[in-house]
């Protein structure tokens, strides 16, 4: 039987020291999904994968393995204040993560990663044990913003790392220009792809946009109203409400 590894209670030398290794490993592997979603596969194991999975099933990985980045790097922080939901959902985005990366292009050194990190936090489970905080309105400004942030990072390292798929040679201050002319250009600013994966990413910075900042708004949102409800409830604030 698998034992757990310590938690704060017991004598464990260092058990800040396992949370701290948990939270840069998730953050490090929503990173690597990033990376992951915007490089192409390798095309010796696309080419048996096809049986298995067309090309829209295997661009919708990629898809999903970026969102999937995203939250790993949103519940990072709150792994290293020990949130017991926070450990649930990250599990539950490891295991996903393992069938994504297999799914887009067999990437087993991604689903790998996962899997290692998976053990660690299963064996880390007794170190999970706090509740949720009530959402503020200072965490849902900052999930718009990583929510932002994201989306540019995606599309950037996308064009930059894929500018074969393109008509032009993209440098890390084009891609970044390219990313924003794709929100604010009517044209995206004459982008013309050459390949069906340059096409299918060009389209799929609109998607991991509208899912992030589906989360950051709906985040905000909802702390907002929580705010404003604690503010009516409260004598000190109710004539200012």
């Amino acid at each position: 039987m698998i034992q757990a590894i310590p938690s704060n209670n017991s004598r464990s030398p260092h058990p800040r020291f396992w949370l701290w290794n948990a939270t840069l490993l998730t953050a490090g592997m929503g990173i690597v999904n990033l990376v992951s979603a915007v490089t192409p596969s390798l095309h010796n194991r696309v080419r048996w994968l096809n049986d298995l999975f067309p090309f829209p099933v295997r661009a919708g990985a990629h898809v999903f393995a970026a969102v999937i980045g995203f939250l790993l790097l949103v519940l990072s922080a709150n792994l290293l204040r020990r949130k017991q939901v926070a450990w649930l959902l990250t599990v539950a985005l490891l295991i996903l993560s393992i069938i994504s990366n297999l799914i887009k292009g067999w990437d087993y050194e991604e689903s790998i990663l996962s899997g290692v990190l998976l053990v660690k936090l299963l064996l880390m489970r007794q170190q999970f044990t706090a509740q949720s905080d009530r959402p503020s309105i200072a965490q849902g400004i900052r999930g718009v913003i990583a929510a932002l942030l994201f989306t540019l990072a995606y599309g950037t390292l996308g064009f930059y790392l894929m500018d074969r798929h393109y008509s032009v040679n993209f440098d890390l201050g084009s891609a970044i220009l390219q990313t924003l002319a794709m929100f604010f250009a009517e044209d995206n600013a004459g982008l013309q792809s050459t390949t069906r994966f340059g096409r299918f990413f060009a389209n799929s910075i609109y998607m991991i946009g509208a899912v992030t900042m589906s989360y950051g708004v709906s985040d905000a949102a909802a702390s907002s109203v929580i705010a404003g409800n604690n503010c009516k409830r409260s004598p000190a604030c109710s004539s200012d409400c």
